[in-house]
């Protein structure tokens, strides 16, 4: 069969078709949108209302896609409440008929993309409107300041505050403003889209240097979207917390002077936000253990705290601050070191040196002891040539105003052989501990001294197991201690020592005596014996007394006279003077005698000590030493005597005690004691009869 054939049928219907629909349009008009929907923005909450308005549709059902899902087709829209195809026909040349879509009370779900749609017949094809997007509108959720409604700013550090705004659609703008006055230095945001795709998370951030002017001051932040146009912003606040580390004040009363031992308080104040402080001190940069509070007490300063760095560290959760003071202390004299005493030849230049500390700065004088007249006022004092008669005790007097002198000695010796002035008899007992002293003039310092037993061996210290010997240096040569532990009766007996100087040695025999021991029944029976006198003495007393009041005027007046007759008879004049004057002698005696056994060397502790000429002999040795020998005083530093001490040997060779210069002159032999003049009778009649 011919193709043309098959195809007659088709053809021939589809020609009917279009005739009849050409007749129809030609009778009921083009079916067409007179108004399509277009694209709105809602409030979420609001009704809107999407036009959709048909002429000459061709029975077409109307309905709506959102999504590109339809809604339904009739007008009520069942299954989406919210949702209603409103509007009304009208009849005309032209039928008119709307579809427009309702929605009340919009929310974020319909947010989406609509269509109206004419839905074809067999005759008519359907027809579409263009998309319409629904934006909804969604303002965000009340902001919120991270950390409020107190803000913890520190002072001076800058600090990031953040302000959220949740749930917007679009995302929200955030205004920040501090006092009401806007801020647009360093602000910033971030936005987040939410999990919906829609709704966006917008933190706004300011970053601010708070002063402590800011403190209490209001931060305010603004949140603001399409949704709430028209209407005031979403805002929150923060009051501005301003922290800030201890601001600390020292207290010290800068206008008096500390002097040494007073009481000295230092006292640091402070404010701070938190106000929490924890205090500590510090002495030259280490803590100060024990020390706390927010004062210092040094009950008594000393010297050592001069020139210190105190601080004092306040400490809160912000930060820490320090304050330090720089102690001044004014302070009396001190000599720095130990005396450098000075050897040398005749006709050679010496140099003395004294050095002392004080504050204010010391000033120092030079002077020959026994004399008055200054020498020098430089810690250094120059003899470019000594003589003969420059050598001796040279005595250095270090002064601040307001504080007490010290004085130290000085001694400037000459070179030569050394000797040795101890006590050629010395005593022990069998079972004490035996102390042999052996004293040598020596200038320069001795090279050694060797001591050798009875037999004449040198004492090997080591093997002997109670044999010992320790040395002294002394300003005017050494001093070596023999000492034997548990002494034994064989130890008694004569022992070597020999000392040595690179000019020569010397050597004597020092005879170790056992001392005379009282036996125990002799010093109980003494004892005894004390006590009974003593209680006779106070009986008698007793008695003595009341016999006293017991008796008359009349006899105590006779017994008076009687007296006086006895002692008129018998004693003379002279001889009552010669008992008075052989008194005064030895009172003299004993006070000039006294310090050459006045061990203890105890100066005054009143702050000062008299500065004694009379402590001193001059001596002119055969080998060409000349030396002053003294009892050294201790230098002064409060509440110490005056005088320093460091050459306070504790024994003095009976050779060299106190006298006058003129006790020493022709004298040859070293090792004989000095003694006092016989009493001469004739002479104590010429002084009583001065």
């Amino acid at each position: 069969m011919p193709a043309f054939s098959v195809l007659t049928p088709i053809v021939s219907r589809l020609v009917v078709v279009l005739y009849l629909t050409s007749v129809l349009v030609g009778v009921c008009g083009v079916q067409e949108f007179v108004q399509e929907p277009e694209d709105q923005q809602a409030t979420q909450g609001n009704t809107v209302v999407l036009q959709c308005v048909v002429k000459n549709r061709a029975n077409g059902p109307v309905q709506w896609t959102r999504g590109g899902f339809g809604l339904g087709i009739e007008r009520d829209l069942p299954y989406y409440p919210r949702y209603t195809m409103i509007g009304a026909t009208v009849q005309g040349a032209d039928k008119i008929e709307e579809f427009s879509l309702k929605i009340v009370d919009v929310q974020l779900e319909d947010d989406s993309r609509y269509q109206c749609q004419v839905q074809a017949t067999e005759e008519i094809p359907g027809i579409q409107s263009r998309y319409a997007n629904l934006e909804v509108l969604i303002p965000p959720s009340p902001p919120e300041i991270e950390g409020g409604p107190t803000l913890a700013v520190i002072m001076g550090q800058p600090t990031n505050i953040t302000c959220t705004a949740r749930d917007g659609k679009p995302q929200a703008k955030i205004t920040w403003f501090k006092d009401g006055i806007r801020i647009d230095d360093k602000v910033h945001e971030l936005a987040t889209i939410q999990s919906d795709g829609k709704r966006v998370e917008t933190t706004g951030i300011v970053t601010i240097t708070a002063s402590e002017s800011d403190a209490g001051k209001k931060l305010e932040c603004a949140a603001h979207n399409l949704a709430l146009q028209g209407k005031e912003p979403y805002k929150t606040y923060a009051i501005l917390d301003i922290q800030y580390p201890p601001k600390v004040q020292m207290v010290m009363d800068n206008d008096r002077v500390i002097r040494e031992y007073e009481l000295v308080e230092i006292t640091c104040t402070g404010t701070a936000n938190p106000f929490g402080i924890t205090w500590k001190w510090y002495r030259d940069g280490a803590e100060i253990e024990g020390a706390t509070s927010s004062t210092l007490k040094i009950s008594s300063i000393t010297r050592d705290f001069h020139g210190n760095i105190i601080s004092c560290e306040a400490t809160n959760s912000v930060g820490n601050t320090l304050k330090q003071y720089q102690v001044n202390i004014h302070y009396g004299p001190q000599f720095i070191g130990e005396p450098r005493h000075v050897n040398v030849e005749m006709n050679e230049a010496a140099e003395l040196y004294c050095e002392a500390d004080g504050n204010p700065a010391p000033s120092i004088i030079w002077r020959r002891k026994g004399e008055f007249r200054a020498l020098s006022s430089k810690s250094r004092l120059r003899i470019a040539r000594v003589g003969k008669g420059d050598f001796g005790v040279y005595v250095c007097t270090a002064t601040v105003l307001g504080f007490n002198e010290v004085s130290r000695e000085i001694y400037l010796t000459q070179n030569g052989v050394p000797q040795i002035v101890s006590d050629k008899t010395q005593y022990a007992g069998v079972g004490d501990r035996a102390s042999i002293q052996c004293l040598s003039i020596s200038s320069p310092k001795p090279e050694n001294m060797i001591w050798r037993n009875k037999r004449g061996e040198v004492i090997d210290y080591a093997t002997s197991g109670r044999f010992s010997a320790t040395e002294e240096d002394l300003p005017y040569g050494r001093k070596s201690i023999l000492q034997i532990l548990n002494v034994h009766d064989d130890d008694f007996g004569s022992y070597n020592c020999t000392v040595k100087n690179a000019y020569g040695n010397d050597t004597v025999l020092i005879n170790l005596v056992e001392k005379a021991v009282l036996p125990l029944p002799v010093i109980i029976g003494s004892v005894v014996g004390g006590i009974a006198v003593i209680f006779i003495i106070v009986i008698t007393c007793i008695i003595y007394h009341k016999c006293r009041h017991s008796s008359n005027d009349s006899y105590a007046e006779t017994d008076s006279n009687t007296e006086i007759k006895k002692r008129d008879k018998n004693e003379s004049p002279t001889e009552f003077t010669k008992s008075t004057l052989m008194d005064q002698w030895r009172q003299d005696y004993k006070y000039r005698c006294s310090v050459d056994y006045d061990e203890d060397q105890k100066g005054s502790n009143n702050g000062y000590s008299s500065y004694s000429t009379d402590h001193y002999s001059s001596q002119d040795f055969p080998n060409g030493h000349v030396i002053e020998y003294t009892t050294a005083v201790p230098d002064e530093v409060i509440p110490e005597p005056r005088f320093e001490s460091s050459y306070n040997t504790g024994y003095i060779p009976s050779t060299f005690r106190s006298g006058s210069r003129t006790d020493f002159i022709g004298r040859n032999d070293l090792h004989e004691p000095y003694r006092l003049p016989p009493a001469d009778l004739s002479t104590t009649k010429l002084a009583t009869n001065v």
